[in-house]
C-alpha cells in the first residue's frame, strides 16, 4: 500500500522535475544585451499600443516559425515588476482547510500528525489507508489531499488519451465516462473551476486562478479519468507553470533557475475533485514599479525568427503569453531549500512561446508534468531582452 505521506512529500519535487540544459542548446546569457538588440533591432512599445501591435504581429507570416490557428495573446491589466516571497506559518491553516475538504467530522476523528522535515518544511498532516484519505498543510503553503476516489492513483491515473486547452479554442464537447457518469470536458471545466472559486480561490487572494488543461487519462483497466491543471495570475499574468530548471552556473553547487506556480487536481467522478496539490506552495506578490515600456510581440517575433535560423522544419508556435518567471533566492550553499518557507524570489517579465510537442513524439505513457504535458518553450525577457529556451524532450521530461 502506498505510503502516501512520503509521496505528497515528494510531490514538489516530481512536479518540479529538474532539468539541466546543455551549453550547446541554450543562448549565451553572457552576451551583451546592448548588442543583441542593435542587431536585431528590439523596439520597445508603450501599454497603450500594445494591443495593435499584437495585432500585427499574430497577421504576419514567419520563415521559421507557423502561429496555430486562431491564437491569441491576452493583455494583462497592468504590467509591473513584481516581488514575490514564500509564505510562512502557513500550517496553522491546517484544520479550517482540512474541514473544507473532509468535513469537520473526519477530521475530528482522524489523527493529525506534526512533522518537521529534514529541508525545512514543517507541515500538519493526516494520512489514514484503511479510509483511504490523505491531506497536508505546510508551513510555506504547500496543499496536498486526496479522497478515496484518487487515493490508489494519486497523480497516476493511467495512460494518456487526449489533452485539451480550455484555454484556447478546443473543442470541449467530447465526453467520457467517470464512474458511470457521461462528462463531457467542457462540465469537467466548469465544475473543477466552481470548486476552485468556492474552496481555493480565497487561499490566494492576491492571485486569478483558472483552469488552464484538462489531460483524459485512461488505467489498464479501462478507468477514466481527468488530470485538470489550473494557472495563476497577478493582474492578467501568467506566474510560470512551465518551467522547472536547475542554474548550474556554479559548478560547486545547483540551484534551481525556474520553479513553477499551479495546482493540479484530479476527477475520478462527475462530482468530487478526487486529489489536489499547489505544487510549490503560495507565493505572496509585492508590487514593486510599473513598466512603461515593454519589448514589443512584433520586436521579440523577429528576434526569434533571426536567432533560431536553423530548424529542418517549421515549428508550430502553439501559445504566447506574457508570465512572470519565478526565481528563488534561497541560500543553497547553507542548506536553505527553494521551497523554505520566507524566502524571496527573483522574478521577471517574459514574453513566453509555447509549441506544443505532437502526439507522435510524446513519450508514451509521460509522468505528470507541471502543464499536464509537455512543451517547448522560448522565453524572451520583455524588459532586458535576455533569452531562454529548450526544445529536446528529454530534458522536458526530466
Amino acid at each position: 500500500m502506498k505510503n502516501l505521506k512520503l509521496l505528497a512529500a515528494a510531490v514538489a519535487v516530481v512536479l518540479a522535475g529538474c532539468a539541466q540544459t546543455p551549453d550547446s542548446v541554450r543562448f549565451s546569457a553572457e552576451k551583451d544585451s546592448k548588442e543583441r538588440n542593435e542587431i536585431t533591432a528590439i523596439q520597445y512599445i508603450s501599454s497603450n499600443k500594445l494591443s495593435d501591435d499584437i495585432d500585427n504581429a499574430l497577421d504576419k507570416s514567419y520563415t521559421q516559425f507557423d502561429l496555430r490557428e486562431n491564437i491569441s495573446v491576452k493583455l494583462p491589466e497592468d504590467y509591473c515588476e513584481v516581488d514575490f516571497t514564500q509564505i510562512s506559518d502557513y500550517e496553522e491553516n491546517y484544520e479550517k482547510i482540512m474541514t473544507r475538504i473532509f468535513g469537520k467530522d473526519v477530521l475530528d476523528r482522524e489523527n493529525t500528525v506534526h512533522d518537521e522535515t529534514g529541508d525545512g518544511m514543517v507541515s500538519y498532516s493526516l494520512s489514514d489507508d484503511d479510509e483511504k484519505m490523505y491531506g497536508c498543510v505546510g508551513n510555506n503553503g504547500f496543499i496536498c489531499f486526496a479522497k478515496p476516489s484518487a487515493f490508489d492513483d494519486l497523480f497516476n491515473g493511467g495512460n494518456r488519451v487526449k489533452i485539451y486547452h480550455i484555454d484556447r479554442d478546443d473543442d470541449l464537447s467530447d465526453s467520457y465516462e467517470l464512474d458511470g457518469t457521461s462528462v463531457t470536458i467542457k462540465q469537467a471545466a466548469d465544475f473543477a473551476q466552481d470548486w476552485l472559486d468556492k474552496n481555493y480561490a480565497d487561499l490566494e487572494p492576491d492571485l486569478e486562478i483558472a483552469v488552464k488543461t484538462i489531460i483524459v487519462r485512461q488505467s489498464d483497466q479501462g478507468i477514466y479519468s481527468f488530470d485538470i491543471h489550473a494557472s495563476k495570475k497577478y493582474n492578467g499574468v501568467l506566474l510560470d507553470d512551465l518551467v522547472q530548471m536547475t542554474d548550474t552556473s556554479d559548478e560547486s553547487m545547483s540551484k534551481m533557475k525556474y520553479i513553477t506556480q499551479g495546482i493540479y487536481m484530479q476527477m475520478f467522478k462527475s462530482d468530487e475533485i478526487g486529489s489536489l496539490t499547489n505544487g510549490n506552495g503560495i507565493l505572496i506578490p509585492k508590487k514593486e514599479r510599473s513598466v512603461d515600456k515593454i519589448i514589443s510581440l512584433s520586436s521579440a517575433m523577429g528576434f526569434i525568427e533571426n536567432t533560431f535560423t536553423d530548424f529542418n522544419e517549421k515549428m508550430e508556435i502553439s501559445a504566447i503569453d506574457l508570465k512572470y518567471t519565478l526565481t528563488p533566492l534561497n541560500d543553497n550553499k547553507n542548506g536553505q531549500s527553494c521551497y523554505d518557507a520566507g524566502i524571496k524570489f527573483d522574478s521577471h517579465l517574459v514574453w513566453e512561446f509555447v509549441m506544443d510537442v505532437p502526439e507522435n513524439e510524446m513519450p508514451v505513457g509521460d509522468e505528470y508534468s507541471s502543464a499536464g504535458n509537455i512543451q517547448r518553450f522560448i522565453y524572451l525577457d520583455a524588459e532586458s531582452g535576455d533569452l531562454d529556451y529548450e526544445f529536446d524532450i528529454n530534458m522536458l521530461m526530466q
